[in-house]
């Protein structure tokens, strides 16, 4: 492990919020102030909220949520985060307003691990597996390091932040299941495609995010072609610090798949070697 992955300290805080607006049908963008929180955050780590009560609902959401990172800015002090609404938690955020606050414990988890300069980074995304790549686009971009990025959702409505990653100047193909936008298939189909085409791959690196039927393809081809890849995983968390052991996810520690043990994705995650998970 790099010394940049190392955990840059969390904290908690009351973030008040800036703005919360829908980005496609069921998808928002929460915008909160947080200094400390962008100032530490990472691509890759994560935002553990508590969602606020729902009027409507029982029973109330209790458990903290994990919200991959969209977007840190330290001149604003801002941290982004985009979600689906899919249940009661995501529901009692969907009305929140500026104005309100959000009780936050961030960041948590370790990050994406950085290509080496002179690599090229290919970003596979899909659903809303999509915004913490973006983050990472970001800071490769700034980094020098040449960024690819392969997108995928159902149908057009759903597939988000395609404007974002163009304003970076980086090279956006889309995938929808429908046909409805882009490549007809799968996200996996199209970052294969391109990835066949280039006679060296020597110097590509694959970072991977979206649901987990998609990353274990993506992982699976990856492996299969030689190229390193890194997936970012999600699971229910019931702590977010390491202690509930409720996020676990079964990895290989040889290089053959010999042995198996459970890591934390709070803790030891989210973001993993491709090839170190156990694909069911």
């Amino acid at each position: 492990m790099s010394l940049d992955r190392l955990p840059t300290g969390m904290g908690l805080t009351a973030a008040p919020v800036l703005l919360n607006r829908v980005i496609a049908p069921d998808h928002f963008l929460t915008r909160l102030k947080a200094p400390q929180v962008a100032r530490r955050a990472r691509p890759g780590q994560f935002l553990h909220l508590i969602c606020p009560p729902a009027a409507d609902a029982f029973p109330q959401p209790m458990l903290r949520r994990p919200f991959s990172i969209f977007d840190a800015d330290t001149r604003s002090g801002t941290v982004d985060f985009i979600y689906k609404r899919v249940g009661i938690g995501t529901e009692a955020l969907a009305r929140v307003r500026r104005g309100d606050r959000l009780d936050l414990l961030a960041p948590l988890g370790l990050p994406f691990d950085p290509p080496a300069p002179g690599r090229e980074a290919i970003l596979v995304g899909g659903g809303v597996g999509i915004p913490p790549l973006y983050f990472l686009a970001k800071a490769l971009k700034a980094a020098g390091i040449a960024v690819r990025v392969v997108l995928g959702a159902r149908k057009k409505g759903w597939v988000i932040c395609v404007s974002d990653f163009r304003k970076l100047g980086v090279p956006v193909q889309v995938a929808t299941d429908d046909g409805s936008m882009g490549h007809r298939g799968s996200v996996v189909e199209l970052a294969a495609a391109a990835l066949k085409r280039r006679e060296d791959r020597s110097g590509i690196q694959l970072f991977i995010c979206g649901p987990t039927p998609m990353m274990a393809a993506a992982a699976r081809f990856a492996r299969r072609e030689g190229v390193p890849a890194q997936v970012s995983l999600e699971e229910r968390m019931g702590c977010g610090l390491g202690v509930c052991w409720g996020c676990c996810v079964e990895v290989t520690t040889e290089p053959k798949g010999t042995h198996a043990r459970f890591q934390r994705v709070c803790t030891e995650g989210p973001v993993f070697p491709a090839e170190a998970v156990s694909w069911r």
